[in-house]
């Protein structure tokens, strides 16, 4: 599990979030601030309430259930939001590169087609890592695990894309060619490979056509399929929501 608070940015509500480890869950409390004027400086203060305003116990199945229609998220490469109802005092869960891939669109995209302003994002290599292996980014002023304080920050759509920050936070894919053949390969951020069968690549060409434009791995962490008639161009991998994770050039 890795923790990081994300670099200040005034689009999100000043706050305090805690999380509470309790094996195979975590309880996440978030203290929404308010803010009140100082009757000596006659200046406003952000003050932050001893209570959470949302306060749950959370399991990895609750994160992974899509809100409106109660499926199973079970695709790979995963970023969720984790939004506060303060209408219902619960914490929802969205699944946003559903929500961006079709117009590639940034984070602030995503809060507008799905009326969401996340607290936090989780990052999840496959369905079925364990949250051990999950990230977890907390927009908020102060971030705890516990009753340490998480320091280490990341900027995750300020200067850049949630594409790149995708790149740096979740496992990657190398491609290769042998003729005809394309190998997509599953890696980890360091390069060593992911043993990991059935998962499904999905493949684009802007040259000649494709045998397969999806393939599930082998045991080896392999995909694979074929080009024909291209000169030039580039074969282009990926996964369900998020379409060229790599590219090769013909």
């Amino acid at each position: 599990m890795k923790f990081y608070i994300r670099q200040f940015k005034d689009d999100f509500i000043h706050s305090i979030m805690n999380v509470q480890l309790t094996g195979n869950s975590f309880v996440l409390s978030w203290f929404k601030s308010t803010q009140v004027v100082n009757l000596e400086t006659n200046k406003p203060e952000t003050v932050y309430p001893t209570e959470p305003t949302i306060s749950a116990s959370i399991t990895p199945e609750q994160i992974l259930t899509e809100r409106k229609t109660g499926v199973f998220l079970d695709h790979p490469h995963q970023v969720i939001a984790v939004g506060a109802s303060e209408e219902s005092g619960k914490f929802v869960f969205v699944d946003v590169l559903k929500h961006t891939f079709n117009t590639k669109g940034s984070t602030g995209n995503f809060k507008n087609s799905s009326n969401t302003n996340p607290i936090m994002y989780i990052f999840v290599p496959f369905a079925d890592s364990p949250m051990d292996e999950w990230t977890f980014v907390g927009l908020t002023d102060q971030f705890t695990v516990g009753t340490a304080a998480v320091a280490e920050q990341i900027d995750i759509d300020m200067n850049r894309t949630l594409a790149q920050t995708c790149a740096e936070l979740l496992p990657n894919i190398s491609l290769t060619r042998e003729g005809n053949e394309i190998s997509a390969k599953l890696i980890n951020l360091n390069g060593t490979s992911i043993l990991k069968a059935d998962v499904e690549i999905y493949f684009e060409t802007t040259a000649g056509y494709l045998t397969k434009s999806r393939s599930k791995t082998d045991e080896f962490g392999i995909a694979k399929t074929e080009v024909i008639g291209a000169l030039e161009g580039k074969v282009k991998a990926g996964f369900k929501n998020f379409s060229g994770k790599a590219q090769l050039s013909l």
